[in-house]
């Protein structure tokens, strides 16, 4: 038997990795909140951590960070980026659902940008069981522009491409709202938007950032990489500056609560 290809296996590609830092940062107040929802700080999971967006510059703020990952190449690139040295941060590559946690109980558990790779049936009963007590656990969203001066230009480059390249329909409902299926497994106690102070990237970095995404990863993109390039650097042309730089903020939306396995 042919074995089946894990969903979001693109982030162990070196090129996808190699694009990642591109994408902009979480607005700083997310760190705020994700503090003000947190009881006790002793030990913090980053399932699906990446190069550690969540886990270097929360840190400080933690014991023990606990930053997990499928990707050898993710990891490695947390390590070398800032405060990815920490002492209190522990690299672990493995998956959420099965990588060896020991007796380890969690105060807060944090999926950014992570938790539509996951299979949820696996991942939550697991996370039930190494909660520490008065657990959170905050899912989040949301690192690319919040609707930019470009916004329908993109629309449009998206329902051009995204079908070339999955073959299938580009249907951004939708997929929100499979993303949002992992609800059932909190008892939510709050959901909040957050906004970005203004960001300013040029276009070439901009492209490099969507090499960094699974849909647009090179290997899936192939021998249309150049034509893709090309066709979204002359839409983004007329909204730079002189400079060739574009400006844009970006909203981040944070759900959190208590695993619940009713």
């Amino acid at each position: 038997m042919v074995e089946t290809e894990r969903a979001g296996a693109s982030f162990q590609d070196a090129d996808v990795v190699e694009n990642y830092p591109y994408r902009p940062p979480y607005p700083d107040t997310v760190f705020e909140k994700l503090l003000a929802i947190t009881p006790r700080r002793e030990n913090l999971l980053d399932i699906g951590c990446g190069p550690g967006k969540i886990s270097r510059p929360i840190a400080a703020h933690f014991e023990r960070v606990t930053a997990v990952d499928p990707s050898e190449n993710m990891i490695a690139l947390g390590r070398s980026l800032p405060g990815g040295d920490a002492a209190n941060i522990h690299w672990l590559q493995g998956y959420a659902e099965d990588f060896p946690v020991g007796e380890a109980r969690f105060d807060l558990t944090v999926a950014a940008t992570s938790i539509h790779w996951m299979d949820h049936a696996l991942l939550f009963p697991r996370l039930a069981v190494h909660a520490a007590p008065g657990h959170r656990m905050a899912v989040i969203s949301g690192d690319t522009p919040f609707k930019p001066v470009w916004e329908e230009d993109w629309q449009r480059f998206l329902a051009r491409w995204v079908p070339a390249i999955t073959g299938e329909a580009f249907d951004p409902g939708g997929k929100e709202e499979k993303w949002a299926s992992y609800r059932t497994h909190l008892d939510i106690e709050g959901s909040e938007y957050f906004l970005s102070k203004p960001f300013r990237q040029s276009i070439g970095d901009f492209i490099r950032c969507q090499h960094s995404r699974d849909t647009f990863a090179p290997s899936k993109l192939a021998g249309r990489m150049a034509e893709f390039d090309a066709e979204l650097a002359a839409l983004l042309a007329p909204y730079a500056d002189q400079g060739g730089e574009l400006t844009f903020v970006v909203r981040t939306k944070m759900v959190w609560g208590r695993i619940s396995l009713r």
